[in-house]
């Protein structure tokens, strides 16, 4: 990964961008405020692997602000995978996930979500803004990011939080990631990601 900046607030990144980065720029390009969360964070921010979605977090909102940002969606080269009618999008909203790709490619796509639960509250207020080459891009706080994909716990999870453990590590607030550890009772995997770090450190420290 090339040169990074950090601090509590914001990120600055310069890399390449590639084709996921671009229809996550274009797309968030038409929102005022979300955060995304998930597996783009760690593809973000060098991990190597594929990913068919981008998992996006927008505040509650209205019929007619859903509409509003409908129009400006579609009007821009995307569509929704659900369906094509407004109301039963926003029906679907309400209580799940709908998706959104560049017209007449499924893949990859957006999922666009309202927040419900207080971690989804807990990414939207605390997010953190990556400057990456020239764009601005709003992420979850890494810290939440970790724990949280510590608490998903499949293999692919456990990978995304090493890596952003490995990246971050002198960077981040173990204050907030112990609480955030604790929150969501993930102690026995945190334990298995900081051996990892561990290995993979003395892995390059051996090439």
């Amino acid at each position: 990964m090339k040169a990074m900046e950090y601090n509590k607030k914001e990120i600055n990144l310069n890399r390449k961008l590639n084709a996921l980065d671009k229809f996550v720029i274009d797309f968030i390009s038409l929102l005022d405020n979300y955060v995304i969360v998930s597996g783009y964070v760690s593809i973000l921010f060098g991990r190597s692997r594929a990913t068919e979605d981008v998992d996006l977090l927008i505040p509650k909102i209205t019929k007619e602000q859903f509409k509003d940002a409908w129009k400006k969606i579609h009007e821009n080269g995307f569509e929704c995978l659900n369906t094509s009618k407004i109301e039963d999008a926003f029906e679907m909203l309400k209580e799940h996930a709908i998706r959104f790709s560049r017209k007449g490619k499924p893949i990859p796509n957006m999922e666009f979500k309202m927040i419900k639960t207080d971690l989804d509250r807990y990414s939207l207020k605390n997010k953190i803004k990556v400057i990456l080459n020239k764009w601005k891009i709003y992420i979850s706080p890494i810290e939440m990011q970790i724990s949280y994909k510590l608490f998903l716990g499949s293999e692919k999870d456990l990978e995304d939080a090493v890596h952003l453990y490995v990246v971050f590590n002198e960077k981040l607030n173990k204050e907030e990631l112990t609480y955030l550890i604790n929150k969501l009772k993930v102690n026995d995997n945190f334990k298995l990601i900081e051996n990892l770090e561990k290995n993979e450190n003395r892995f390059r420290e051996i090439k």
